[in-house]
């Protein structure tokens, strides 16, 4: 029997699917947070301004694009690893793989504003000068990816032909280490998204008054979870 991950699998999908799972990739809000962060550079905006905007573009990435990208990360390996005509992007996973410090699972927690259990010293993005803080911006939105996602984007507003289609997979393919290069370039680096966002006064006493009823008994019907879910709050464990 075939498991659903593996049915998800590019390997697995025809050319229409493929172009209409392409279609949601390529439609990424991460593009969008793209252009306003490159806007807000461009125009010289205040540090508090432009790491705004690096927030959302940070959380379009992590939690949008390389969450969706990470299901297909064995498959474009393994055709990486076996073809002949792409030799060229698999040098340059090679080149990602020996840099890497941290495993599949690591990086992930990373992404989530977590720490990965491997020792290893991270730079907090908020500790950053003005100069490194957008010295690394820069690097960021320089990133080979947003070209290569201009390519897909070109080649879908084509026919879907056999030919078109292999084009379509070779262009995908380099935007999929283009992603596995981006990713590098934060692996050094410690952001926790939610870290300096306040809670609305409002907000944060009707959290603490659903945590009080919840932990007295009167309110049963609603988990602690549920209500932090609501509010769009991270549980973290203090203890």
């Amino acid at each position: 029997m075939t498991s659903n991950k593996t049915q998800h699998s590019i390997v697995n999908m025809s050319p229409t699917q493929f172009r209409n799972w392409l279609h949601q990739i390529m439609n990424s809000s991460l593009f969008t947070d793209q252009n306003k962060l490159t806007n807000l550079l461009t125009q010289d905006a205040d540090r508090e301004t432009v790491a705004e905007g690096f927030r959302e573009f940070y959380e379009s990435y992590s939690y949008d694009l390389a969450y969706e990208l990470d299901e297909q990360e064995e498959y474009v390996l393994k055709v990486l690893d076996k073809s002949k005509e792409l030799i060229h992007l698999k040098q340059r996973v090679s080149v990602v793989k020996k840099q890497r410090k941290t495993s599949h699972n690591g990086r992930i927690v990373r992404r989530l504003g977590g720490k990965p259990d491997n020792g290893q010293y991270l730079q907090k993005i908020t500790d950053l000068s003005d100069n490194e803080f957008k010295a690394l911006m820069e690097i960021l939105l320089s990133s080979k990816l947003f070209a290569a996602r201009e390519r897909v984007v070109k080649l879908m507003k084509e026919h879907e032909t056999p030919v078109n289609h292999g084009q379509l997979q070779s262009v995908f393919y380099e935007f999929f280490v283009c992603h596995l290069e981006l990713e590098q370039v934060l692996e050094d680096f410690e952001y926790d998204p939610d870290e300096e966002l306040q809670i609305h006064p409002k907000v944060a006493e009707q959290l603490d008054s659903s945590i009080a009823d919840y932990e007295s008994g009167k309110d049963k019907g609603r988990s602690l979870e549920e209500v932090a879910k609501e509010f769009r709050i991270d549980l973290k464990c203090t203890h």
